[in-house]
């Protein structure tokens, strides 16, 4: 027998759970506004991928931090997103290539396979390093997209 189970409904100004408190670095709270004169509170992860949580613990720099989220936003543009998948399956070759997909291919040639497989874990699936080696790799790796890239140290341009 199969037990049937009721969905979980979730309402305006839920608080979240104790276990929900404790993933991605815990939750904050901000107040938005709601039709026109109503408050709710909103809660939020803290961070939201690994690299932020790298960055909030010390572990990566911010010009490497900013290289991760470029690699990511092009990754899901070229790979995970929907549209990408469509263009994959008419393998049509007369599709021009986009600014995502040149981003990546710039990304395979300069790094190794080991840092490139991590990059990819990490930054475009979302997937925390098991290991100092694989933490590593990431570093390594983003400190060379960066220097590929030319992304200015974030020290001293800024934002």
């Amino acid at each position: 027998m199969s037990k049937k189970f009721k969905k979980a409904r979730i309402s305006a100004g839920m608080v979240p759970t104790k276990e929900r408190r404790k993933q991605n670095g815990g939750v904050v709270s901000e107040v938005i506004e709601r039709d026109g004169d109503s408050l709710t509170k909103r809660y939020r992860a803290v961070w939201e991928c690994p690299l932020d949580a790298y960055l909030g613990k010390g572990l990566i720099t911010e010009r490497q931090y900013v290289v991760g989220l470029m690699f990511r936003q092009a990754y899901h543009r070229a790979v995970k997103s929907k549209s990408a998948a469509q263009n994959r399956l008419a393998l049509s070759s007369s599709t021009r290539e986009g600014l995502s997909e040149k981003v990546l291919k710039s990304a395979y040639k300069k790094l190794s396979p080991h840092n490139m497989g991590s990059i990819i874990d990490i930054c475009g699936h979302d997937l925390p390093a098991q290991d100092s080696v694989k933490l590593g790799r990431l570093q390594k790796g983003l400190g060379e997209l960066a220097d590929l890239w030319k992304v200015a140290a974030i020290e001293i341009c800024g934002r």
